[in-house]
This record gives structure tokens, sequence and C-alpha cells, in this order.
């Protein structure tokens, strides 16, 4: 069997989609969907590695957009603003030989380092020389007993504070509607600008929206109090899988802990939808009380590894404790709220 090398853009081949839901490792990440909303949001081109065979079948692919930036370089990533997305193939030499192809892009100076961010059995074949950067965990909850049982297994805190919630009039509901989505984006600026993180554009949350949630791969939770929305997260579905991908909250509603029934009507509702893992998304080592609320809700640590060829590079690896990445939050803190919007639009497409 003849075998050949292609770089195809996925948010016009009709092989994708089918290719990536008959993978054991497949994503909603993967998925032609995502790839809309990254193309669409920050303008990146797709250059997605495949190896067909001579019917034109997929047998293996690496995902990567290529990233120009004046700011940060050229780099070609697998996959932007995600947590986790590695190569795709059941075999793995075959994937070997895709990524010795990307790396002739290196060779040629279009893209100065590869980024992949997980591999498919945690471990990369040692020829192809990648240089792995342990600095994120991932947190993932078993989904499989019934709710009476995940409650009973969370810390006391957790349950003291959906408890809590509760007995000071919070309500919570699950969303698919556009004006959830816009209540969501404004909340998520705020909680951000207070945390001295750049937002991500409305683009991003729109084509979110457009290409995921409305397209029945997506929702929101929402809290409520006195019919003001004070909290809400954002969770994407793909398979048995629901992924927490952003959250938000009003801090002056803090006190009433929405953020805890919200995940908890999260929970509920992926059980009653035969979900079976709830992922809560990464952390970094200096995100100690993040780790440590992620890990009472009974979700597994499970290390993040992510591989650079030819040496360890990108914002990502930036920690969060050093004069750079404080530099930034100093630069969010200070400016006004339509400065801090326009400069998220502006900067977020350089970070990737």
């Amino acid at each position: 069997m003849t075998e050949k090398i292609n770089i195809i853009d996925p948010t016009n081949d009709s092989r994708w989609d089918e290719f990536v839901t008959g993978q054991e490792h497949g994503t909603i990440y993967h998925t032609s969907a995502w790839a809309k909303v990254i193309k669409e949001a920050y303008d990146y081109k797709p250059r997605y590695y495949v190896l067909e065979n001579e019917a034109g079948q997929i047998m293996a692919a690496i995902p990567l957009y290529l990233i120009r930036s004046m700011l940060t370089g050229k780099r070609l990533v697998c996959l932007p603003f995600c947590d986790f997305c590695h190569p795709l193939g059941e075999d793995e030499t075959l994937i070997t030989l895709l990524l010795d192809s990307a790396k002739k892009e290196i060779d040629a100076r279009t893209a100065s380092y590869i980024e992949v961010r997980g591999w498919p059995n945690g471990i990369p074949p040692a020829q192809l020389s990648l240089v792995a950067h342990h600095f994120h965990t991932s947190y993932i909850l078993d989904l499989s007993p019934d709710t009476d049982t995940l409650l009973k297994r969370f810390h006391d805190s957790i349950r003291r504070g959906i408890r809590q919630a509760e007995k000071r009039g919070v309500t919570a509901r699950i969303s698919q509607s556009k004006e959830d989505m816009e209540r969501f984006y404004d909340l998520n600026v705020a909680t951000r600008k207070k945390l001295g993180v750049l937002p991500q554009p409305r683009a991003f949350f729109e084509a979110i929206f457009h290409h995921i949630i409305s397209q029945g791969s997506g929702f929101l939770a929402m809290a409520e109090w006195e019919t003001k929305v004070i909290a809400g997260a954002l969770f994407i579905t793909y398979k048995d899988n629901i992924h927490y991908k952003s959250n938000a909250s009003d801090e002056k509603y803090l006190q009433k802990r929405p953020n805890n029934l919200v995940i908890w009507e999260a929970i509920r509702y992926a059980c009653a939808s035969d979900y079976n893992h709830f992922d809560f998304g990464r952390c970094s080592p200096e995100e100690e009380g993040l780790r440590t609320f992620k890990a009472r809700w009974g979700a597994n640590e499970i290390d993040l590894p992510y591989y650079y060829y030819p040496e360890v590079g990108g914002f990502s690896t930036v920690p969060e404790n050093s004069r750079k990445y404080r530099a930034m939050q100093l630069f969010s803190y200070s400016m006004p709220e339509f400065i801090f919007r326009a400069a998220g639009s502006l900067l977020y497409k350089h970070l990737a």
C-alpha cells in the first residue's frame, strides 16, 4: 500500500470529522468545529498534516496551526487555545512520519519551533527528539457513580459551598442561548480584569457559540440571584467527555458561593446525559488554590506534558510567578475596561 502526506484545511475537508470520530483519542479540539472557531476568531492558518492511503482515507494526522506574530514569533501549534491536542493515528510509526515531515518547516524557517500539547500514549518515540515540558496538570472526574454517590465523595468544603448557595437563594440552570453567552462574556471580562489576565476577544466566544454550542456540542451553566446572573461556566462536549472551558463570576456575590452551584449543576447535567468524564481543565504548579479546589471535587490529577521541537518555547511555558507574567498582570490591572477589552482583542492572537 502506498501512502502519501498531504496538508489539508479541516474546515473544508469532508473526510476529517469522520476520521476524528473513529479515533480512540479524538477530542472536541480535533474536530472541524474547533478548527472553525480558531480560524474565524484569530485568522490563523490551518496546516493539518495527514497521511492518506491509496483510497484517499486518512490514516494518521497531526493538526497544526501556523502562528505568525511579530511579538511572539513563528511557530506551529497543536492546537491553539486548548489544554491538550495530540497527534491521531493507530500506528505511531505513521505519526512519526508526519512529524518528521512537519519538522522540515523548521529547516525552511517557516516556523521556529513546533509545540504538541500531549501525546496519545503519554511518551513520544525517542527518535523524534522532542523536548518535554512538564508544567501543567489536568483534573478529570469520573462520573460513573450516580450523583448521590458523587456528592458524598466531594470534600466537606465543596458540599458546604453548594448548600450555602442554595440557602442564600442562588439558583442554577443549563442554557444554550445566545443571550446567556453574551451575559457570560461580560462577566468573563470582569473576572479576568480582577485576576489581571487579558480577556479573549468577543469573536472567540461568538465563534464557540456558532460552531459548538448552537450545534449541541456545548452549554452554559448559569447561576442567578434575584433574577441577576452572578456566575457562569462554559462547557464543551464530545463523545462521553465534558470539558470545563471557562468560568466567570461577579465578585460582589462570591460570598453566596455561586461557583460551587454552577459546577454542581453541570455535573448533575453531565450524569443525566450519560457523560463519563468531567474535565476540570489544566492548572499550573503555582495555582495552589485552584488545584486544591479542583481536587476537592474528587478529580484525579494527571500530568499534562507538552512537547517541543527543537526546544521549549512559547507563552504557555511562562511560569505564573515570573516577572514577565506579573508585568502582564500589572498592565491588566491598571487599564480602564474598554482599553482592557481592546488589548485582549489585539494581543490575544499573539499568544495562541
